[in-house]
């Protein structure tokens, strides 16, 4: 059981798994499980909230494969901050959508995002599991992953290719003044 503790991969998976398997269990014995329609199209097929069985162990178990072999079996803060900042950016998106502000939402969620791509490598595994994770309570599993992939190579493009140059005008103009 401490082992559990000391890897923050068993750790996460574990957590993501129960908070699955409880927020489906709560979703069945109250309003029935949902399913949501791809971009909230009812032409759209729709996705059951069940998939996220599979979907979220699955993802958390390869993000934090990935989050390992940069940092280790245990986490420093700066990847806690990250996956709570990510969290907290779905949080706030997911809450907006379902109090009306779709319109808000679809405005501001890439460009929120490659505004700080610009600044920050979002795309890495922590940003996108705590993405996928906070918006499946008001998504499902799919959707979030689908659309967290999406972003995270948006995010990839902009931290790699577009943020170098202003970066490089930059350089240029106070090398030229000096």
């Amino acid at each position: 059981m401490t082992r559990i503790f000391t890897q923050s991969r068993l750790l996460l998976t574990a957590l993501v798994s129960l908070y699955i398997v409880a927020f489906l269990l709560w979703q069945h014995s109250t309003t029935g499980v949902p399913a949501h329609h791809l971009l909230h199209d009812p032409e759209l097929p729709a996705i059951s909230n069940w998939w996220g069985l599979l979907i979220l162990p699955l993802a958390t178990w390869c993000l934090t494969t990935l989050i390992n072999k940069k940092y280790g079996l245990c986490y420093p803060k700066k990847v806690w901050l990250q996956l709570g900042a990510a969290g907290l950016y779905a949080l706030i998106m997911t809450l907006l959508f379902y109090a009306g502000y779709m319109t808000l939402v679809s405005l501001l969620a890439v460009p929120f995002i490659l505004f700080v791509a610009l600044f920050f490598p979002v795309y890495q595994a922590p940003f996108l599991l705590a993405y996928v994770v906070v918006s499946s309570a008001g998504f499902g599993a799919f959707i979030p992953t689908l659309g967290g992939f999406i972003f995270a190579a948006m995010a990839y493009v902009t931290y790699h290719f577009i943020r170098p140059i202003p970066l490089w005008l930059f350089t240029q103009l106070t090398t030229k003044n000096t």
